[in-house]
Formats: C-alpha cells, structure tokens, sequence
C-alpha cells in the first residue's frame, strides 16, 4: 500500500513539475530576400555566384520550456540560380545528339517543410536570441530555364524561360540552421529577424541526367527574413 501511495505520489509530483514548465504554441508569418547559389558535386557541373531570391513562410514553434521549442511550418521558396552543365541534346544544324556544356539561368519554386530545434536564450526583459537547427524536405512545384550552349563554331540560345521541371526531383531533402533575434512587443505579439543558412545534401538533378552526364547540383541559400509572431 505504501510502495502505491509513493508511486502515486511520485506521478504526481512529476505531472506538476510538468504543468509548471511552459508549453506555448507560437505561430507566424515571415518574408525575405534569399542568396541562392548552387553548388556540385562533379566536374560535369559548375555554378556560378550567387542570385536574389525570394522566401516566404508559415512558422509554428511549440515550446516545451521557456527556452527550447521544436520549429516547423512551411516555406515558399523562389529560388534564383545560375550555373552550367553536361546535358545530351540534340543538336538540328549537325543533325547530332550529343553531350554539350549548358549555362542555364533557373527560376525554380518550391514548398519547404522544416523540422528544427530552436534554442532561445533571454537578453533583456524585451530581447531574447536564438539559434536554430535541423533539416527539410522540399517539394519541387515548377522549374524554368534559360539555356546556352555552343557545339563548335554555332552558338544556341533559348529566347524565354521554359518548362524544365522533368529535369529535376520532385523531393529534396536539405540541412537548415538559423540564428535571429526575438522582441516582445506585448504579452502576445513579437517581432523577430533571422539569418538562415538552407543546404541541400541531395542531386536537384533526376536520376537519369546524373546517369547519363554525371551532372550533380545542390541548391544553397543564405535567408534574411522577418515576421510576426503571435
């Protein structure tokens, strides 16, 4: 009986030790400009500086302390990317398929789904910091190209962006870490700013181009953004 009073006893007490602790749900929106650039993995690839982008989002932070929250929600992301790569194309003038070096101007949209620790730490009684970490799984909604390529003494050129999202995986899985600032305006409301670095770890590239060419891309972008939290 006693051994069940204590263990009764104890459920209890950490049931209140948890009730004490904070469990705020935050949710908001947040908007900015991005620096794409797009990085390879192969000789048959390369990318070339960085491009202006842009992203926005849906944010929802549950916090189970006052200082740690799991982050997630869901991103629009408009990425801007220019680089080169061995694509096999067919070639009218020679009457020829073969593999030529592509430069390709990519507008390319998305939808990213990310999954983070967040790590707040107060600075003052309005100011709070944090750090951010985790990864996300992109879907990929439509991609258009502006392709240039020479083979021998001709020189192609598309005259507008097309249709390019076959070329490209539908899901692609990136690692993501943040750092920003948070001000309480009221018990309620908040403002925040973030930089965020978003890496891809997989080929943007479908599997048969990376077959046939051996052309490997990951999309990159640094995020400045700033949003509202309620």
């Amino acid at each position: 009986m006693k051994k069940t009073l204590l263990i009764i006893s104890l459920i209890a007490a950490f049931s209140l030790a948890g009730n004490a602790q904070t469990r705020e749900v935050r949710y908001g929106i947040k908007a900015g400009p991005t620096f794409d650039w797009a990085s390879t993995g192969s000789t048959a690839a390369k990318g070339y500086g960085p491009r202006i982008g842009f992203n926005a989002g849906l944010v929802y932070d549950h916090y189970f302390t006052n200082n740690i929250a799991v982050s997630t929600g869901a991103n629009l992301c408009f990425l801007r990317e220019k680089y080169s790569f061995t694509d096999c194309r067919y070639v009218e003038d020679f009457l020829e398929e073969t593999n030529v070096s592509v430069l390709r101007r990519m507008k390319a949209v998305n939808v990213e789904i990310p999954l983070k620790v967040k790590l707040r730490v107060g600075v003052s009684d309005s100011f709070s910091a944090f750090v951010e970490a985790g990864g996300g799984l992109g879907f990929n909604l439509k991609d258009l190209a502006h392709d240039e390529y020479d083979f021998y003494w001709v020189a192609y050129e598309d005259q507008d962006y097309r249709d390019c999202t076959n070329q490209y995986r539908l899901l692609q899985a990136s690692m993501i870490f943040g750092l920003g600032a948070e001000y309480e305006i009221n018990s309620e409301w908040s403002a925040f700013a973030q930089l965020t670095f978003d890496h891809s770890f997989s080929n943007a590239f479908v599997n048969s181009l990376e077959k046939q060419t051996g052309s490997v891309l990951r999309n990159n972008f640094i995020g400045l953004e700033v949003g509202i939290l309620y």
